[in-house]
């Protein structure tokens, strides 16, 4: 493919078309939840090989094989519900010595950088739609193509991921999967920073048909917490006052909280009410005699939420 003479136009192009494409491959490869790690993150790496057909200025360029390695941090666990944060996704991609040459001699490129900007990634776990995720924004920046036999040409690249909420009916497993296609578009500069041929002329149309499989999530449900429980008002008498307990919820980011609190003195329901925006406010019932009485609060959970306990003492006067 590559040759030891100097280029002709339409050689420059498939030239252009290979090197260039191949580099923000990695791009559109990474299109995954990276980003900061977090506490519960756990560490995915995986490669893949990726059938590029390319053109440029039109003309047909042939299938080319590019090979992707993605490295993403995810949460290790997240709840029905829960909204991952919006975030940056990056990967890095090494080219080829065949590739630099060419593209550093033949074509004296002295730096590369493209886009893409139909890629995606996929959500997908039981008993919930498969969602997909626009990446945006995703490209890399013209980097210097090395000038040396074998040195090392390390692209980065980088996208805005937007947050992804985690359908409340999903259950056991996530799974993140690569993108199926996509398409790359490329250009190359000379030293004095000109573009070489024309912006976005090399055009790469990449497909990938085996397991795009990258990561699988636990899901399961968030614990859910109590913060705070409080009666009033002040004064509580006996036989006349109905006193009110608010109640206030946490769970993890994002995760709804529903369900029902339950109040009561011993085995005697004295009260409930449902949760709404993480909080509710329970009417107790009339206390027939003064003294101070331990209240049980339970909330029952929900299919994204474990259930919580807390007890508060309430003072009630004569």
């Amino acid at each position: 493919m590559l040759e030891s003479k100097p280029a002709q136009s339409g050689t420059r192009t498939r030239l252009a078309a290979v090197a260039t494409g191949t580099a923000l491959v990695a791009g559109a490869g990474g299109l995954v939840l990276a980003g900061a790690p977090a506490a519960n993150a756990t560490v995915f790496t995986k490669s893949y090989t990726y059938v590029c057909g390319v053109t440029a200025a039109g003309l047909n360029l042939n299938n080319h094989n590019v090979g992707v390695r993605a490295t993403v941090d995810l949460p290790s666990k997240v709840a029905p519900g829960q909204t991952i944060a919006k975030r940056t996704t990056s990967i890095t991609l090494t080219i080829p010595e065949t590739l630099r040459d060419a593209t550093y001699r033949l074509l004296g490129a002295r730096k590369a950088g493209g886009y893409s900007n139909d890629a995606s990634v996929t959500i997908a776990a039981p008993g919930a739609a498969t969602q997909t995720v626009r990446i945006a924004n995703l490209k890399s920046a013209p980097v210097p193509v090395p000038p040396n036999v074998g040195d090392a040409w390390n692209i980065p690249t980088r996208g805005d991921v937007p947050a992804v909420k985690i359908p409340t009916g999903a259950r056991t497993t996530g799974t993140v999967a690569m993108p199926s296609r996509f398409t790359v578009r490329a250009t190359i500069y000379n030293a004095a920073g000109a573009v070489i041929d024309k912006p976005d002329t090399v055009v790469m149309n990449c497909a990938f048909g085996g397991d795009r499989t990258l990561a699988k999530i636990a899901i399961g449900k968030a614990t859910a917490k109590i913060a705070s429980a409080k009666a009033k008002p002040k004064k509580i008498r006996a036989k006349k006052t109905r006193a009110k307990v608010s109640v206030k919820l946490r769970t993890a980011a994002g995760v709804p909280l529903t369900g029902k609190v339950t109040a009561k003195v011993g085995k005697k329901t004295v009260g409930k009410a449902s949760v709404k925006n993480g909080k509710a406010t329970i009417k107790l019932k009339k206390f027939k005699k003064k003294g101070t009485y331990k209240v049980k609060l339970t909330y029952s959970g929900s299919a994204s939420t474990t259930g919580a306990k807390k007890t508060i003492k309430v003072k009630v006067r004569k």
